[in-house]
């Protein structure tokens, strides 16, 4: 049993993505302007500027995302590590997906934040945001053309609306982590990293304080010129504010919809799993659905005696 991208998707998120599938040939249009352009070149400079992880190059943050992958369903990325001091990571591709994170990240969380932050972008992975995630990108630089201005005033409605339909990627992305880690602990101390800086500055940080900086900037909202300053202020920003986010993931994960999605992953780590490849075995079922080894669970009918 895997989690699909159904499960768990933003709403907002996912009217957004519905509207875009429904454009005739769009997703198949996009998913082939970004393999032919986009997708081989990010290879090209991840293989000569980064490092790329694996079971023998550090295993020990490569080792987590088989796991994860396992529990949407997905095949395993490409995972790379970059040289920056900022802490950041970001997943990219669809016919060839990847994640890379930065060194500055990679220091500054704890095993199980980083956990959440790979979690976090393969859930970006298994929504298929990169597919509209590149287009998005590339509107954006539409300004920089030969018509630049008149380009840029153009597609700005359309900016906009790819702009805000991002931030909302980022909360289904968000609860991806949560769902994998069985609770939202570790995204809200991901976000309080992010906000503060590493361990060693934000351990004492009172979460429940930092909450209610979020509900402040809600009331700030009440005023129509503060609304509009703060709806500047994000507009081009492509994810949510820290203290939004994480007082976003709390309440989600208070949702009967969250609980089902454990209790099922729970049930699911009970099942009988195959001896070759670890996926779940259907009890009923002769031989593994994945790799085809014989199911040791099943037990043989037996054959009847015959009273004499």
């Amino acid at each position: 049993m895997s989690i699909q991208y159904t499960d768990f998707i933003h709403p907002a998120d996912k009217a957004a993505i519905e509207q875009l599938q429904s454009i005739p040939a769009f997703s198949s249009c996009v998913k082939m302007f970004l393999k032919v352009r986009f997708e081989q070149i990010q290879y090209g400079i991840n293989l000569a500027e980064k490092i790329r992880l694996g079971p023998d190059q550090l295993p020990h943050i490569y080792n987590h995302i088989q796991k994860i992958c396992d529990c949407f369903g997905i095949g395993v990325p490409e995972v790379y590590l970059e040289q920056n001091l900022e802490l950041n990571a970001y997943a990219f591709g669809e016919t060839r997906p990847s994640v890379t994170i930065q060194s500055g990240l990679v220091a500054a969380l704890d095993e199980d934040e980083l956990v959440a932050v790979l979690a976090h972008e393969c859930g970006h992975i298994v929504c298929h945001h990169n597919l509209y995630r590149t287009m998005a990108d590339y509107l954006a630089s539409a300004g920089s053309g030969f018509l630049g201005p008149l380009a840029s005033l153009a597609t700005a409605p359309v900016q906009i609306a790819l702009q805000y339909w991002i931030r909302r990627s980022e909360l289904s992305a968000d609860r991806a982590a949560a769902v994998f880690l069985r609770g939202p602990d570790a995204v809200v101390k991901t976000m309080i990293r992010l906000a503060g800086g590493p361990k060693a500055i934000t351990e004492k940080v009172d979460v429940d304080v930092y909450l209610k900086q979020a509900d402040d900037y809600d009331k700030l909202q009440e005023a129509t010129w503060d609304k509009l300053l703060q709806t500047c202020a994000i507009s081009k920003s492509d994810h949510p504010f820290l203290a939004v986010r994480a007082r976003e993931i709390l309440k989600w994960c208070q949702t009967d919809q969250f609980r089902r999605l454990v209790q099922a992953l729970e049930e699911n780590e009970l099942s009988p799993k195959c001896p070759v490849c670890g996926r779940t075995l259907h009890g009923h079922w002769k031989f593994c659905s994945s790799c085809g080894a014989p199911n040791p669970n099943l037990n043989e009918q037996k054959q009847p005696t015959i009273a004499i």
